[in-house]
């Protein structure tokens, strides 16, 4: 089953701040994280990933990198969180409902020419998301 509406992706180092401030609002704290996902799987074994610590997710030990919205809605479907395990760099992408979407081992920054900066989508997806936290009770 694929993707029924499109999506754009942000990083941490452009913003908007109000979208990965939401993002680290809702993922705060620990987390078991679902790995039924068939992809996963396969991508976890192919890679060697520590799964188990993986899945048993700290937000406080993870560093949030790049957030994947709707681009009608300027909500935020999934997210890319980096964090070195046993001197390796591994990402792991959650996406709704705490699923592992995929895990990578890398070093990459997760800057490139996809990442939204400016525009109109920028100024929806900031302006909706300082909106979430007023009527969330984060602080904005």
């Amino acid at each position: 089953m694929g993707t029924r509406f499109e999506k754009a992706r942000f990083h941490v180092s452009t913003g908007p701040e109000s979208l990965f401030d939401r993002v680290r609002f809702k993922m705060k704290g620990k987390r078991t994280l679902r790995v039924h996902a068939s992809h996963l799987a396969t991508r976890a074994t192919e890679r060697n990933a520590p799964l188990a610590v993986i899945a048993a997710f700290d937000a406080c030990e993870w560093e949030l990198v790049t957030v994947e919205v709707r681009t009608d809605t300027g909500k935020f479907v999934n997210s890319a969180w980096k964090r070195e395990i046993d001197g390796q760099w591994w990402w792991v992408v959650i996406g709704l409902g705490d699923t592992i979407e995929t895990v990578i081992d890398t070093e990459k920054r997760g800057l490139g020419e996809s990442i939204v900066t400016t525009g109109k989508l920028y100024e929806l997806v900031e302006r909706v998301n300082r909106d979430l936290m007023i009527g969330e009770g984060g602080s904005m």
